[in-house]
């Protein structure tokens, strides 16, 4: 399991997370919901181990995370995959985003080509392969951003509004990749959502945050009209 337990994080007197907890399971998705300021952003940037909580801790398999140990940080986070709201692009190819983070994770050149060209397929990004990445529209980055994060093949897959840019039409087929890639990989998938219907296509648990808090919690049947009263 991966789980958060009690975490806390404040900017200055403001308490952004208070006493946060929460569980995924492997093959399975959790979608966190809630209005602007929620802390939602903040709580996944803790799971990705790139800002400490305050109190509380993180617990993947078993193993405490201990964000004073930069060695042991950067291990945990070989496992990870984070894709910010405004995911980066590189000044290079579209092809080259994708294949060029595989290989220096050490990825045989081989399978890197393999995987590229795999979710440039099915992130329907095959015929911008050779485009500059920063020619492409929003939405185009934001594919690429998560073929790229796909590619390496996460042990644990965090996402920050990853269809927030796309078209009805695209944002479903991210959805459908996704819930089948969680279930394939047998990984850990926890999604920042501003859709409501996208949370009831995808989650497997669905919890609210508000002013820092998780306010509800669901599993199985979502009903929108209750996490409505909330956001």
């Amino acid at each position: 399991m991966l789980k958060a337990v009690n975490i806390v994080k404040s900017l200055g007197e403001t308490k952004i997370l208070d006493n946060v907890s929460l569980v995924a399971h492997r093959g399975e998705i959790v979608v966190i919901v809630g209005p602007n300021g929620a802390g939602k952003t903040t709580l996944l940037k803790i799971l990705a181990l790139l800002t400490p909580p305050d109190e509380g801790h993180i617990d993947i398999d078993g193993s405490l995370v201990d964000f004073s140990n930069e060695e042991d940080k950067r291990r945990m986070q070989e496992k990870i995959a984070y894709l910010p709201q405004k995911p980066p692009v590189f000044t290079a190819s579209v092809y080259t985003n994708i294949y060029l983070p595989l290989r220096l994770r050490g990825i045989e050149s081989g399978e890197a080509r393999r995987r590229t060209e795999h979710w440039l397929t099915t992130l329907r990004l095959s015929e911008h392969a050779k485009k500059n990445a920063h020619k492409l529209s929003g939405g185009q980055k934001q594919l690429l951003a998560l073929a790229r994060a796909l590619a390496l093949d996460p042990e644990i897959l965090l996402l920050d509004e990853p269809t927030s840019s796309l078209a009805p039409s695209t944002a479903e087929l991210v959805q459908d990749i996704l819930k089948s890639y969680a279930r394939e990989k047998n990984c850990y998938a926890i999604v920042v959502s501003h859709s409501t219907a996208e949370a009831k296509r995808i989650a497997d648990t669905l919890h609210v945050l508000v002013s820092g808090r998780i306010k509800a919690t669901f599993t199985g049947k979502i009903p929108e009209e209750e996490i409505l009263k909330w956001i």
